[in-house]
């Protein structure tokens, strides 16, 4: 599904921001302006903006839910969420100044869009993951880009909140 509130298209090509790319399991918040960047198929990204203090953050996550053993990781959505979350609390965020942007979940192969259907797969449970987090929280979903068949790369203004989408196309 694809809202309007984002910038999409082509992405900038230079930046006056540091930019720093977020891998599977990472997760960033700044009060500082940086370019945060992500490069999604199945995952998720997850991209948080207080609008009242101007700061922004993200996490890149790979599966929707640690159901142990061993210990929770970033890379799994709900510890990568909570985790978020907790650092925008540190930052004396409210859920009610957040808007949350949430990206990738694509089913990259024909093989597993065949074996389980349009909801079945990873890529949609992430994202549903994402989705009922923000629900259950009332924090505002101002923008989302999922599902599909293609990958994304995302770039995301800290201090801003805007966010460039880029469609990586299967060959």
């Amino acid at each position: 599904m694809k809202m309007a509130a984002m910038e999409t298209g082509e992405l900038a090509k230079a930046s006056p921001y540091t930019e720093l790319y977020l891998h599977p399991g990472q997760t960033y918040i700044s009060a500082e302006p940086v370019q945060i960047s992500m490069i999604l198929g199945s995952c998720a990204g997850v991209c948080l903006y207080d609008r009242r203090r101007a700061i922004g953050g993200a996490t890149h996550y790979m599966l929707p839910q640690w159901e142990g053993p061993g210990s929770p990781s970033t890379r799994y959505g709900d510890v990568a969420l909570d985790v978020l979350l907790k650092q925008f609390q540190i930052h004396g965020s409210n859920p009610s100044d957040l808007e949350a942007k949430v990206f990738g979940g694509a089913c990259m192969f024909q093989a597993f869009r065949a074996e389980n259907g349009s909801e079945g797969h990873i890529g949609s449970r992430n994202i549903h993951m994402a989705l009922q987090t923000f629900l259950q929280l009332g924090i505002v979903i101002a923008a989302r880009d999922t599902g599909g068949e293609n990958g994304r790369k995302i770039k995301m203004q800290s201090d801003t909140g805007s966010v460039a989408v880029a469609v990586i196309r299967n060959s």
